[in-house]
């Protein structure tokens, strides 16, 4: 009994260490399925298909971490819609194709729908999962309504993003974004007060937190690196497709849940956490799909490893009591 509320403490404090054995284990599991896993001529494809995967676990991470329920669907739509309103509204346009006015068009228009959803959730108090289940509807519509039928890119600086920028992987940079703008924000009060909002709103408000904004901020957060994610959806593929995104929805749930972050309770975890759950499912889809494993057992796999994370992380979050003492004897009286 000592010794599980021991590794439940510790758990409490490195949530992301289940995540990072298992993809330990993963990773050797491919090299030895494949050993051309890990040759130097596919880092740039493993990379690049393994971005999407992290970034959006990453942009659904702020939104999880703000507690009582909060959790943001739309992320995966977001940067879908970043893919088809760069690849139809703004590269065929001479005048926003550059990518100094291109980027930062898509990335503003992320953010703000990320805002929005904060804002619905934080100051209507409408369910979160209410909110971004709406918000994903809308997003699948609207998707379909810009880029009815898939295009492809043909623009230099986007197909430069498939490639390297000397020896690094532009893969890798777009990866990288995300995890250092996260870095930033312990230089400012916003990080501190997010676990605090996260593990007891009551009790942040009480201590003068405005607890409105930084759920909103959380949820802008999210859409920044949402859009983010939809400039690496768009590297990988070349091209735009209102489906792309869709299938990323819930594995970046998954994603979070294996890395740690707990669902539903907030105040813990982190994007490290997300970040190698992220890589947990992109090395397993790999392994399953090197082993010839059927790709409809994948969804299988993506729906047990939110239930595990998630229960994981529900064992470790309860509260952690020490056993009581047992109960001296007191002197016999006659």
């Amino acid at each position: 009994m000592t010794l599980w509320l021991h590794t439940r403490r510790f758990l409490r404090t490195h949530g992301f260490l289940f995540a990072l054995v298992l993809s330990i284990g993963l990773f050797i599991g491919n090299v030895i399925a494949l050993p051309a896993f890990v040759s130097v001529g596919n880092w740039d494809v493993n990379l690049g298909a393994f971005a999407p995967f992290a970034i959006l676990a990453v942009a659904s991470t702020p939104a999880i971490m703000t507690g009582a329920g909060g959790l943001d669907l739309s992320i995966a739509p977001i940067a879908n819609l970043v893919n088809v309103v760069l690849c139809v509204e703004l590269l065929p346009l001479d005048y926003l194709s550059s990518p100094w006015l291109a980027i930062p068009i898509v990335l503003a228009l992320s953010t703000a729908i990320g805002l929005f959803n904060g804002f619905v959730i934080s100051v209507l108090r409408v369910p979160a999962v209410v909110t971004t289940v709406g918000m994903l509807l809308i997003l699948l519509g609207v998707n379909a309504k810009v880029a009815p039928v898939p295009a492809v890119v043909s623009e230099p600086w986007v197909k430069a993003l498939h490639g390297d920028l000397g020896p690094i992987p532009w893969a890798l940079i777009l990866i990288a974004i995300p995890l250092v703008l996260w870095a930033l924000t312990r230089l400012t009060p916003f990080y501190s007060t997010l676990y605090l909002v996260g593990g007891n709103a009551a009790t942040a408000f009480s201590a003068g937190v405005n607890v409105t904004a930084v759920k909103i901020v959380a949820y802008g957060t999210g859409g920044l690196f949402a859009g983010i994610g939809g400039l690496a959806i768009t590297a990988v593929f070349l091209s735009d497709d209102p489906n792309i995104g869709f299938q990323y929805a819930l594995i970046a749930m998954a994603a979070v849940a294996i890395g740690g972050t707990p669902i539903g309770t907030g105040g813990r975890g982190g994007v490290l956490g997300s970040m190698l759950g992220a890589a947990v499912i992109y090395l397993l889809q790999n392994l399953l799909i090197v082993s010839h494993v059927s790709n409809a057992w994948l969804q299988v796999v993506y729906g047990a490893l939110l239930i595990v994370g998630a229960a994981i992380g529900g064992l470790v979050a309860m509260p952690v009591r020490p056993p009581r003492p047992k109960p001296t004897p007191g002197p016999v009286t006659t």
